[in-house]
């Protein structure tokens, strides 16, 4: 909740998202008989990488629309990077005649006769907006005294439910021995597995000989702990089956992992297995045993936009006990001394804190647990995402942490983690 002096829209939305916002404010305006349009849209080089900072506003009444979303992004063309979100903040205001409002429990979204209209006029509107302004410098706002002068005081945070002790919480009874019978479990889907590969190469004492690591192990260590134990030859039995039959995996369109199994394979979905494996972890971090810090050569101040600084302090000790070490710096700026160990490459502090927070607030809805909560949101924000190549041994590693979960089947989520094909099923399909 805010206590904000009264202001013009733009006040408003600098005051709710921060003073980097102010310069970068476009303003939009078009009225017609039919549909009138006012707000602003953020410049093309003021985008986030995450969702949060775009509202619409039909007749004074808030809704979510993918579809007019996809109207703005478009009036953008190429001056957004892919997967990157523009700020705005729309009023259509039309006749309450022309649209249904009854499509949806909550109101939040609504239905207009023409919705092809709404959309190319939404469209074309924002984009004139944009070659309008968006080059041309903008002159800051006057401000008013009552803006200026009046101190607002700190938001406080309402996130509904926060019962750490919700039965909702991921709470396995003895982690301990499930994961030994998941690894046993994954043993035994390999037993058998005869050396298809006739090229493979072998040491002396008959054993599959030991390949150079590949260079891309690195990028996976960021992500995955590549531990001892982990490699085959540490879940053999005593025939040393799984070691001698298993083949390597290989990825396909950089999303699936496929594996052989002594009944057929197995299609592994990555990113939904990876946020598996780092939940659980995480979750035990904020358990029982936080997860390292790698501290950074130097430290990086951070400003966030209120709602987020509020939110931020509320959680800021379980956050620290993911592996961040962040402190406040007053106002709403942190400052960040140090990041998880584990984390991914290709993602900035700022990043992957903005995607925790992101993750965080669209959770709130599910009265999860503080502790679920984060954990949930920290998996979602370091986990491998799709399109990102792996070595075999990158892809064996997440394999082998997978089945070592208490619940490898499915991601925090509820997306299913991997697929087994069995060679009969194949056979018959073939058959036919």
């Amino acid at each position: 909740m805010f206590h904000l002096p009264p202001g013009n829209l733009r006040q408003r939305i600098v005051k709710i998202f921060g003073e980097a916002a102010n310069k970068k404010l476009v303003p939009v305006h078009e009225e017609t008989d039919i549909l009138k349009i006012s707000g602003f849209v953020g410049k093309p080089d003021y985008f986030k990488k995450s969702r949060g900072e775009q509202l619409f506003f039909v007749n004074k009444r808030f809704i979510k629309s993918s579809y007019l979303h996809h109207a703005v992004v478009g009036a953008f063309e190429e001056m957004l990077p892919p997967d990157t979100y523009p700020l705005y903040v729309l009023f259509l205001e039309i006749a309450p005649g022309r649209i249904d409002i009854n499509v949806h429990p909550t109101k939040q979204e609504i239905k207009f006769d023409d919705e092809k209209l709404v959309y190319n006029y939404l469209k074309v509107t924002v984009r004139h907006a944009l070659g309008a302004y968006s080059i041309t410098p903008m002159l800051d706002f006057e401000q008013e005294p009552a803006f200026q002068a009046t101190p607002t005081p700190a938001p406080v945070l309402r996130t509904g439910s926060q019962r750490t002790g919700d039965v909702r919480n991921y709470t396995p009874k003895n982690p301990d021995r499930l994961a030994d019978e998941n690894l046993r479990n994954w043993q035994r889907l390999y037993e058998g597995l005869d050396l298809l590969d006739s090229k493979a190469s072998f040491d002396d004492a008959g054993q599959p000989a030991v390949q150079p690591p590949d260079t891309n192990a690195d990028a996976l260590q960021g992500t995955f702990d590549i531990r001892p134990g982990s490699e085959p030859t540490a879940l053999d039995d005593d025939s040393g089956s799984f070691s001698k039959g298993q083949k390597e995996p290989y990825q396909i369109h950089g999303q699936y992992i496929v594996s052989q199994i002594k009944s057929g394979f197995m299609l592994i979905d990555q990113q939904a297995a990876s946020e598996r494996i780092l939940y659980e972890r995480y979750l035990e971090a904020l358990r029982q045993q936080p997860v390292a810090t790698q501290q950074a050569l130097f430290p990086k101040n951070i400003e966030l936009p209120p709602a987020d600084a509020a939110l931020l302090r509320a959680i800021l000790p379980e956050v620290n006990r993911l592996g961040f070490d962040i402190a406040e710096f007053g106002g709403d700026t942190f400052i960040i001394h140090g990041t998880p160990s584990d984390m991914g490459s290709g993602q900035t502090e700022e990043l992957l804190l903005e995607r925790l927070l992101t993750q965080y607030k669209n959770n709130l809805e599910m009265e999860l647990g503080t502790q679920e909560n984060l954990a949930r949101a920290m998996a979602r924000s370091a986990a491998l995402k799709r399109g990102q190549p792996l070595s075999a041994l990158e892809m064996q590693d997440l394999i082998d942490q997978l089945f070592a979960c208490s619940s490898p089947y499915r991601s925090p989520s509820g997306r299913t983690s991997f697929i087994t094909f069995d060679l009969d099923e194949l056979q018959r399909r073939f058959a036919s």
